[in-house]
């Protein structure tokens, strides 16, 4: 997905402009004009979205106080634009609450207004020019976290994570867990479920699983109701394709992060059932924590420098990062390692969230097939 925030404002002189666009140098000089030109289409503060060709483009115009402008005021707009990419109403009202809150961070600064004077700085005395600067760059910073903080909230979940916001409830988790040893009557079901989980509702939870095809009620005749798992989640570690992929490009890799890799599996392997099964639910509630799923992301993809991981997050990431590192670290999730003298972030265990045909169906399959019988099983296909 391709996003572009831009702010763009009222120059007094050349009408609307483009003031500052993030990524930088995203944006060609033709496109720039067309966006702040958006600005005369407008008479009211508030969110609209227009389309500038295959573009998507949702746009919040606004006023600040201003002792420099006409009228004492300036005229801004911030613009998020979507790249061949179909937008959503979901998308939209997120998009519309950011663009909101960042509104309202502007306004709440009373100087924020000399930031759009750093083109202007010669025809400013020195007092002047160090507020325009440091003003500029806290907007300049508010505009990229707006960036980050909108590609976090409408980039397309995955499906580990759509799972594991769903099993992060520990009923939910256990009531897939035991169907994986085989069918059982829905009674038999809802009497352990009842006994486990007493304060939970489980004709809700059932539904839910229902409705998301993880398993499904089959009824033989006209009262015995069966409860058939359709899809085991499976939620386990694996070595870091980065490992793997920057041995060459890193050698230091195999030096310091290789052995540890090594030693981790090599303990893993011992675990029993039990501890696999509850380090499968651990897994879960990290995946389902956008926070520490982000970090994770972020270095799926390589190794990344301590002082650079901070910015490829929102502030919002980034606020929570060192207790979030401190947990993946402990959890045997990452490691920090030395890099040719950097210190670097780098995954010591990857980890998957998937669905598969339950293992005890396979077993059932993997027989010689009995003699047909009626008001058998039916599986949805």
């Amino acid at each position: 997905m391709t996003i572009v925030v831009t702010i763009s404002y009222f120059h007094r002189k050349i009408g609307p402009t483009m003031f500052y666009s993030y990524p930088e140098d995203s944006l060609d000089e033709d496109l720039s004009t067309k966006i702040a030109s958006v600005m005369d289409q407008t008479f009211e503060e508030g969110f609209f979205t227009r389309s500038i060709g295959s573009i998507n483009c949702m746009n919040y115009y606004f006023e600040i106080a201003s002792d420099w402008a006409r009228g004492n005021k300036d005229m801004i707009m911030i613009s998020i634009m979507f790249f061949d990419q179909q937008t959503t109403p979901e998308m939209e009202l997120s998009v519309h609450s950011l663009s909101a809150d960042f509104v309202k961070k502007l306004k709440s600064n009373d100087e924020i207004f000399t930031s759009f004077y750093f083109y202007e700085l010669n025809n400013l005395d020195q007092n002047e020019r160090n507020d325009v600067i440091k003003n500029y760059s806290l907007l300049k910073s508010w505009v990229e976290d707006l960036y980050w903080e909108i590609l976090e909230e409408i980039r397309e979940k995955t499906e580990e994570e759509e799972i594991a916001r769903l099993l992060k409830k520990r009923h939910m988790f256990s009531t897939l867990r035991k169907l994986s040893n085989g069918t059982l009557t829905l009674g038999d079901l809802k009497e352990w479920f009842t006994n486990k989980f007493p304060d939970v509702n489980f004709k809700e939870t059932i539904d839910t699983l229902v409705e998301k095809q993880l398993i499904f009620v089959n009824q033989i005749g006209l009262v015995e109701k069966y409860v058939i798992l359709l899809k085991e989640v499976v939620a386990k570690r694996m070595p870091p394709d980065s490992v793997i992929e920057y041995i060459d490009e890193i050698p230091e890799l195999m030096d310091s992060l290789l052995p540890k890799v090594q030693d981790y599996f090599n303990e893993h392997e011992k675990k029993t059932k039990k501890e696999i099964k509850e380090d499968s639910f651990n897994l879960i509630q990290i995946v389902s924590d956008a926070k520490k799923y982000n970090v994770i992301s972020a270095l799926r993809h390589r190794p990344i420098q301590k002082n650079q991981l901070p910015k490829l997050l929102s502030k919002k990431t980034s606020e929570t990062l060192p207790e979030t590192i401190d947990y993946l670290k402990k959890v045997d999730i990452i490691d920090e390692i030395n890099i040719g003298g950097e210190r670097y972030f780098a995954l010591k265990t990857n980890l998957e969230i998937t669905t598969a045909f339950p293992e005890y169906l396979k077993k059932t399959l993997s027989k010689e097939p009995m003699k047909k019988k009626e008001n058998t099983l039916k599986i949805p296909q």
